[in-house]
């Protein structure tokens, strides 16, 4: 096991501004990852990884000199042990697909959401902990597994309309957060986003099939203000949108 202080992360992408967003939005989602590159195409990035040191690359699929796919097939040639993540639109999602099947650890589409990016960071954090140890992963004196795990549940039922940090979450307890998506994961079998899902869908389920609300409030009042999000999460958790949901619950 290799001790390290941080997750440290490249960003390659050709426009400045997506960079800068990306690099705040990680780094205040999830403190175990530090941003310690940022390039502007494939082959500026496929230098960068030559100083070594880095867990984890964003990249996006569409690059001058050199693109995501190839930087991506390029990294898992040279540097297996790198986690590589696409960034996509809806027009290269096939693109994306595709290179899952050729060593990218997975791929997020744009815009990128904050549970999208979440779901992203725990699940990257829990494979990258069978090879790395962040300061804090030994747990919290003084408590006990299920207790903070309990603690966990409790937490997103009461506050799942709200914005979860699960970053924040763990530092109240003193470890990291790919600590507490660690233990979370092995006593529940799911991730603290996972479950934290499962809440939410099935509120809106109860609010759909009980009441009349407009479906953009079903969705605001079950944690997802963003109406399109919503629909599109409920329907790959339901396997129909809310509104066949609803009527369907109804007879």
């Amino acid at each position: 096991m290799i001790k390290i202080d941080h997750y440290n992360v490249l960003i390659a992408d050709d426009e400045y501004m997506i960079r800068q967003s990306l690099k705040r939005r990680i780094t205040e989602t999830d403190d175990s990852y530090r941003i310690a590159a940022e390039c502007g195409d494939g082959r500026e990035a496929l230098k960068a990884l030559e100083g070594g040191n880095i867990q984890v690359v964003f990249t996006d699929i569409r690059m001058p000199e050199m693109d995501g796919l190839e930087l991506a097939g390029q990294i898992h040639e040279k540097y297996p042990e790198i986690l590589t993540v696409i960034l996509t639109g809806y027009a290269d999602f096939s693109y994306a697909q595709e290179a899952i099947r050729h060593g990218v650890f997975d791929y997020l589409l744009k815009p990128v959401s904050e549970d999208k990016l979440t779901a992203i960071l725990e699940k990257l954090a829990l494979r990258l902990q069978q090879d790395y140890e962040l300061p804090g992963d030994e747990g919290a004196a003084g408590r006990s597994t299920e207790e903070i795990v309990k603690q966990t549940r409790r937490y997103l039922a009461d506050h799942f309309r709200e914005e979860i940090d699960i970053g924040a979450l763990a530092a109240d307890f003193g470890f990291s957060s790919a600590y507490l998506s660690k233990i979370f994961t092995k006593s529940q079998g799911e991730s603290p986003m996972r479950y934290l899902t499962g809440i939410r869908m099935k509120e809106a389920k109860r609010l759909l099939a009980t009441t009349d609300e407009p479906i953009a409030r079903v969705g605001e009042l079950s944690g997802y203000p963003d109406q399109f999000y919503f629909s599109r999460t409920f329907r790959k958790e339901a396997g129909e949108n809310p509104t066949e949901y609803r009527k369907n619950s109804r007879g």
